[in-house]
């Protein structure tokens, strides 16, 4: 049975190789197709503050929708080696990165161990998650809090975010 996996993606500065946020994570969306993730949706392009706030670079983020014959632990992985090939570096938490992929959900379930917690424990509390999102799927419901994403986008109104015009 193919399980339905929402990812976020997102990146606030260059790659060691000067690639630039948007394009290293679109070639790590890319790259999610050689592992036999099938993308089927991709939302825009968002551009938001750094949680929490920084003086670190803004972040571009996106979310994609796509079906894997994998567990959420398989993909848990497979986004750490796609990570890992991008030059993602974790020295500290919340540091700039040039590549960020989290599973937000796995077919609509609930997951909670030491190494994931599934939907991710703070979607529900970050605008560049939820509107891309949105933009996927404006019925989606959290699986744990059993809210539609309509109500959360109704919470979350600090978050200075903007939609970019770009693919």
């Amino acid at each position: 049975m193919k399980n339905k996996i929402v990812i976020a993606v997102g990146s606030n500065i260059n790659s060691a190789e000067g690639i630039g946020p948007i394009k290293n994570c679109n070639n790590a969306i890319n790259e999610l197709s050689k592992f036999n993730i099938n993308i089927v949706q991709k939302s825009s392009w968002y551009l938001s503050e750094p949680i929490p706030k920084s003086s670190q670079p803004k972040f571009y983020n996106s979310v994609v929708l796509c079906y894997a014959n994998y567990s959420a632990d398989k993909i848990l992985k497979i986004i750490q080696i796609i990570e890992q090939k991008f030059g993602r570096i974790r020295i500290f938490k919340n540091m700039p990165r040039c590549i960020d992929l989290d599973i937000i959900s796995f077919n609509e379930n609930v997951k909670k161990s030491l190494l994931l917690t599934v939907p991710h424990p703070r979607m529900h509390l970050r605008k560049f998650v939820l509107l891309p999102l949105f933009e996927l799927d404006a019925n989606w419901v959290h699986p744990l809090l059993k809210k539609n994403i309509k109500f959360f986008l109704e919470q979350v109104k600090c978050q200075k975010i903007k939609k970019l015009k770009i693919d």
